[in-house]
């Protein structure tokens, strides 16, 4: 009723800013007084910190708020904000005032959701609850309906999932829901003997409550499965003990209900089905169907079929048979592309090493021959006589006269006469 009378008086005298603020942040409120002068400051009427001007003495009210507030000059910051700081802030200098108003976004139970369970959202504004508010939707902001503070969304699914948000004024507060899927289906093969680990498990831990659960399988009566409880001193765990059939985790259990069945015998084939309970109506329903596989006969009994289909189909599965993780055929065309590169490598290596023995052999065939010298060139083997024989006698100069080409014809005339 104070806090209300208080709005009420701070309205009416017309100086006070109304404040929408998210949770967890910082406002920072200014007292606009004279610098140097004395600064007080009060939320709803109770001290929270005072500052003489003149000798900068600092004294501090008694309270959550007033522990962390701080005053730089004439700002009054408070910092971490949470719903209680919610309030008419005053400035007695001034006379300056504040309606602040803390808004929190939070989901119940929690944002992280099992399939098919209930939830609400809720947009608190601290000291106005009457407050209309929008709430945006996902995918894309859709506006939904409902304009109370709070809003309840029965048995989510997955079109629920994604970011609400909740709009003040000119403030926006969001949350984002996540919705895990409350069924699962998986297929195990075995081999009798082996020891199989049945699934039932969540991606990762859901904000309900685990309230139960248990396994079962209808076409094993005589097998013992344990149940889940959840005890206010042990938490929860599997309530039975371990068989030579069953084994299961003894501890404190979280999100993973896993149990295993031990050496497997091809009676245990058929469908197992684990169901966990939690709060505000969710379930998780996972059902592991187990079969044999046993190359000589078909579970049907039609061996003849069997094996017409495995012999039409021996070249596909030879080539599409696993080997270390990866198909044999992919193996093939491996070895294939090595050999090729190998031999066009071994063929490069040979052609340069006949190259060289080729040149080698040139070289060395030079080196053999015998260099010419300058007598077999320049002297003859001839005998004396046949060398006067073959000289020549030099001829006698012809005349002067004769020698010009223009006077040897008048020569000759004159001779002639």
């Amino acid at each position: 009723m104070l806090f209300f009378l208080l709005l009420a008086l701070s309205v009416s005298s017309g100086v006070c800013d109304e404040l929408y603020k998210e949770a967890g942040k910082e406002v920072s409120l200014q007292c606009g007084a004279p610098q140097n002068s004395d600064i007080e400051w009060k939320l709803n009427n109770n001290l929270l910190i005072r500052i003489i001007g003149k000798t900068g003495l600092r004294h501090k009210g008694s309270g959550h708020t007033a522990d962390k507030v701080n005053l730089y000059g004439d700002t009054l910051k408070v910092p971490r904000l949470e719903p209680r700081d919610s309030g008419v802030y005053s400035c007695t200098q001034s006379g300056k005032q504040y309606m602040l108003h803390v808004v929190s976004v939070f989901v119940k139970p929690g944002p992280v959701l099992i399939q098919s369970s209930d939830v609400e959202l809720h947009c608190n504004i601290e000291g106005n609850p009457n407050t209309e508010v929008e709430w945006l939707r996902p995918p894309n902001d859709q506006r939904y309906d409902a304009k109370n503070q709070k809003i309840n969304l029965k048995s989510v699914t997955s079109s629920d999932e994604g970011k609400w948000t909740c709009k003040v004024k000119d403030l926006k507060l969001s949350v984002t829901l996540t919705v895990v899927a409350n069924h699962q289906i998986n297929n195990v093969s075995a081999t009798e003997g082996d020891n199989i680990e049945l699934p039932c498990f969540l991606p990762h831990p859901v904000s309900q409550l685990v309230l139960g659960g248990k396994w079962k399988a209808d076409h094993l009566p005589t097998v013992s499965f344990p149940t889940l409880k959840n005890t206010a001193g042990k938490g929860l765990r599997w309530d039975g003990v371990n068989s030579s059939e069953v084994k299961y985790n003894i501890e404190s259990l979280g999100s993973n209900f896993n149990v295993t069945l031990i050496k497997v015998q091809s009676s245990f084939a058929g469908k197992f089905v684990c169901e966990v309970e939690f709060e505000h109506g969710g379930k998780l329903t996972a059902v592991t169907n187990l079969f044999f596989k046993n190359l000589q006969q078909d579970t049907d009994g039609n061996d003849g079929k069997k094996r017409r289909n495995q012999n039409s189909g021996l070249a596909g599965g030879f080539f599409t048979t696993s080997m270390l993780g990866v198909e044999l055929w992919i193996w093939i065309a491996v070895g294939a592309s090595s050999v090729s590169l190998l031999v066009v490598i071994i063929g490069i290596v040979c052609t340069r090493q006949k190259n060289k023995q080729k040149k080698k052999r040139v070289r060395k065939l030079r080196s053999m021959r015998q260099p010419l010298t300058a007598k077999d060139y320049c002297q003859c083997n001839r005998s004396d006589r046949e060398v006067v024989l073959c000289q020549r006698e030099r001829p006698l100069p012809a005349p002067r006269q004769q020698r010009n080409p223009r006077t040897a014809g008048l020569n000759h005339a004159y001779e002639h006469v």
